[in-house]
Order: C-alpha cells, then sequence, then structure tokens
C-alpha cells in the first residue's frame, strides 16, 4: 500500500511539474522575473535611502551634542573666572551630560554606517544581477523570435505540402476526369458504330428481300402467272386461275 501511494504521490506531481512546464512561457516568465528584481531593486533603494536618513540624524544628533557641550564647557570656564561657582557647575553639568550623550550615540552610529554599507552591497548586487538578467532576457527574445519565425516557417512549409497535396489530388482528379470521358467517346464511338452495323445489316436484309421479290415477280411474269395480289383475290373470290 505504501509503495502504490508513493507511485501515486509521485505521479500526481510529475503530472503537475508537466502542466506547469507547458503553461511556462519563457519570454514571459523572463520578463516577470525583471520586473521582480526591478521591485527588489527599488525596495533595496529605499531602505538604503532610510539608512541613510537614520545616519545622518545620528550623525547631527552628535554633531549638536558636542557642539553644545563645548558651548558649556566655554560658558563654565567664563562663569568660573567671574567666580560664579553654582552656575558654574550647573553649567559643567549640563556639558557633561551632553558629552555622555553624544558618546552614547556612539554605538547607534556605527550599526548605522554598518547597515548603509551592507544595503549599499545589496543594491550594488541587485543592480548588477538586474543588468545580467536583462541580457539573458534580450538573449530569449532573440531565441523566441527565431523559434516562432521557425515555427511559422513550418506553417508555411507544410501549407505549402498540403498544397502540392491538393494540385497532386486536383491532377488526380483530372485524369480520372479525362478517363471518364475519353472511356465515354469510345462507348459513343463504338455505339455509333454498332448502330451503323445494325442499320448495315438491315438494309442488306431489306436489299435481299426486294431481290428476291424482284426476282420472283419477273418469274411469273416470265411464265404468264397473275401478280401475287390477283392471285389472293381470285382464291378468295372462289374463281379459278385462268
Amino acid at each position: 500500500m505504501a509503495t502504490l501511494m508513493s507511485r501515486i504521490r509521485g505521479l500526481v506531481v510529475a503530472q503537475a511539474h508537466h502542466v506547469v512546464d507547458e503553461a511556462e512561457n519563457p519570454q514571459l516568465m523572463s520578463h516577470q522575473l525583471v520586473r521582480d528584481l526591478t521591485t527588489e531593486l527599488a525596495a533595496a533603494n529605499r531602505g538604503l535611502v532610510a539608512a541613510l536618513g537614520a545616519e545622518r540624524q545620528l550623525q547631527r544628533s552628535r554633531e549638536r551634542m558636542g557642539q553644545e557641550a563645548a558651548d558649556w564647557d566655554r560658558t563654565a570656564e567664563t562663569l568660573l573666572r567671574k567666580g560664579e561657582e553654582g552656575l558654574t557647575r550647573e553649567a559643567l553639568e549640563r556639558a557633561v551630560a551632553l558629552h555622555q550623550g553624544a558618546e552614547s550615540l556612539a554605538q547607534p552610529l556605527q550599526r548605522a554606517a554598518a547597515t548603509v554599507e551592507r544595503l549599499r552591497g545589496q543594491v550594488a548586487r541587485l543592480r548588477a544581477e538586474l543588468g545580467w538578467v536583462r541580457q539573458r532576457v534580450a538573449v530569449i527574445d532573440v531565441q523566441q523570435a527565431a523559434a516562432l519565425a521557425l515555427r511559422k516557417a513550418g506553417q508555411a512549409d507544410d501549407a505549402y505540402s498540403r498544397a502540392l497535396d491538393r494540385a497532386q489530388e486536383l491532377e488526380r482528379f483530372e485524369r480520372k476526369a479525362e478517363a471518364a470521358d475519353c472511356e465515354a467517346e469510345a462507348a459513343g464511338a463504338l455505339f455509333d458504330e454498332q448502330d451503323r452495323l445494325e442499320r448495315s445489316i438491315a438494309r442488306l436484309s431489306a436489299d435481299a428481300a426486294v431481290d428476291e421479290a424482284f426476282a420472283a415477280l419477273r418469274s411469273r411474269i416470265a411464265t404468264g402467272q397473275a401478280p401475287a395480289a390477283e392471285v389472293g383475290t381470285q382464291v378468295s373470290t372462289g374463281e379459278k386461275p385462268s
């Protein structure tokens, strides 16, 4: 049972792959790949822009804190020269807090710089891959165009072959029609010949009958016999022939 189920599963998977292979169009799929890479590159660029913005914001914040800390240091020095120890201490507290804040931004700034470099590398790789894919897509387009042209040429050859077959078929029909016409002509000629022969035979028979009647008539006249019509009349009336 396990073997049968595994075979059925393999058959289903094989049929699914076959359907997918039949449905896939290399040209369409390659152009979709270009669109996907273009989308990924745009997303990587947006991430790089955001990372650069964060890095610059951190850098500016650290620089501002350092500048403010330096200003408070100078203020504290000025206040101390004036003998304002209380205000000097407050100024130093602010300066120290700003120095500490600036130092605390060092690691986030390093991480932001590392993120920017990583995203720069991703963008560079995606651009290179997109360029390579576009070159391959151009090759695929040419190959598909060539395949389509060959397919059309093959269809034209098939159409030409079918046209030749039809021409040969038409020629065969013409030969057949010509043969039938010749047979009909021969049959007509034979019928005419037979009709002439029958008329000749009938004419010969008629001539023979006429010659026989003529000879009989001549014989009767020579012997003084009555014509056949008169003899028939005498017989019918009961008279004896003279």
